[in-house]
């Protein structure tokens, strides 16, 4: 039984008629005609009723560019013909239709698609050699164990969690948790840490596993806003990270000191307030891996971490309980790739 085509209403063909003249004004009214099927004159007669609602609120656009006159549109008129919204939106766009003729494409979605792809290409950060595929952020609760990380996956887990009393009695056993499942055998976890409560770090990191061990204790000089702490008497210049291995480390000798450069401009808190040092963790990590290797950070704030990973052409695997973080991170990894 042959299908039957619905016939539309008048409303729903002027609404038609409608859609397509506040997205492609430029075209004629024999071409919509043709595409809405109505007559010329019924889009000749809703083009001049929004015209003048346009002019009186001031909306018109007078200085519009006339793609219609495009040589590629005079060459194949019938090109306009079943064009969705979409299609018709993106064959306006600049550079569409020079595309279109370049390789002979009926297809303004695609050829906007391989524009987009080649600006992409040229802003490329000129380090970056892996492909967006190799960086994976979502976002994740940490106490939920973060199942959505396969174990044995990671070789090195970077992680800057709150210094504060609470959160190192409470957070950190989950770190290292987290870290003893997903970190391969001889996998490094580096966990940043205020001297305040670094007893009660190492405890929790060490109290609950049976693999991931304590090594060592890397400083990290930070000079830039040198805090105060005054429950303990003591300005400091330098945070702890400590630093835990699943098995036996095999990896080259570590020199135990990182340092910031210097940031007037505050610029590592300009996408968190607590942002890290991307010339820091770049040093870290290339300390502890070689290109190609995985990194994750499953609280990656304003996505130092992971920026330094890509820039440093390692994989990178993180995750955050804020969505604005996740968010900020996939914007800053997504600009590392070319995205506009």
């Amino acid at each position: 039984m042959a299908k039957q085509i619905k016939q539309l209403t008048r409303a729903e063909k002027r609404q038609l008629i409608v859609d397509r003249l506040k997205i492609a004004p430029e075209l004629s009214d024999r071409a919509i005609a043709r595409m809405v099927g109505v007559s010329p004159t019924t889009v000749g007669s809703v083009r001049h009723e929004l015209f003048h609602k346009n002019v009186q609120s001031g909306h018109l656009d007078t200085q519009a560019y006339d793609w219609t006159k495009h040589p590629y549109i005079r060459e194949h008129p019938d090109i306009l013909e079943g064009l969705s919204d979409r299609s018709l939106r993106a064959i306006k766009a600049p550079g569409v239709l020079d595309k279109m003729q370049e390789i002979g494409s009926r297809s303004p979605r695609y050829c906007q698609r391989l524009l987009y792809e080649e600006r992409k290409e040229t802003n490329r950060h000129p380090d970056v050699k892996i492909n967006e595929k190799d960086v994976r952020i979502f976002q994740g609760d940490l106490t939920t164990g973060l199942p959505e990380i396969e174990d044995e996956s990671i070789d090195l887990v970077v992680v800057d969690p709150p210094y504060d009393r609470r959160s190192a009695e409470n957070l950190y056993s989950h770190i290292a948790i987290v870290a003893e499942r997903i970190l391969i055998d001889g996998g490094s976890l580096l966990v940043m840490c205020g001297g305040a409560h670094l007893d009660i770090a190492l405890r929790e990191l060490t109290a609950y596993n049976k693999t991931l061990k304590f090594n060592w204790n890397i400083s990290y000089i930070c000079k830039r806003g040198i805090p105060l702490i005054q429950s303990r008497k003591v300005s400091t210049a330098v945070k702890n990270i400590i630093w835990l291995v699943k098995g036996k480390y095999e990896g080259p000798m570590v020199y135990d000191l990182i340092e910031a450069p210097p940031d007037p401009d505050k610029l590592d808190k300009k996408h968190h307030i607590w942002g890290q040092s991307v010339d820091a963790m770049n040093d870290l990590i290339q300390k502890f891996t070689v290109e190609g290797d995985t990194v994750c950070d499953f609280m990656c704030g304003g996505g130092s971490t992971a920026v330094a990973s890509v820039l440093s052409n390692r994989r990178f695997l993180g995750c955050d309980i804020d969505p604005e973080a996740v968010k900020t991170t996939r914007k800053r990894v997504a600009r590392l790739f070319g995205a506009l």
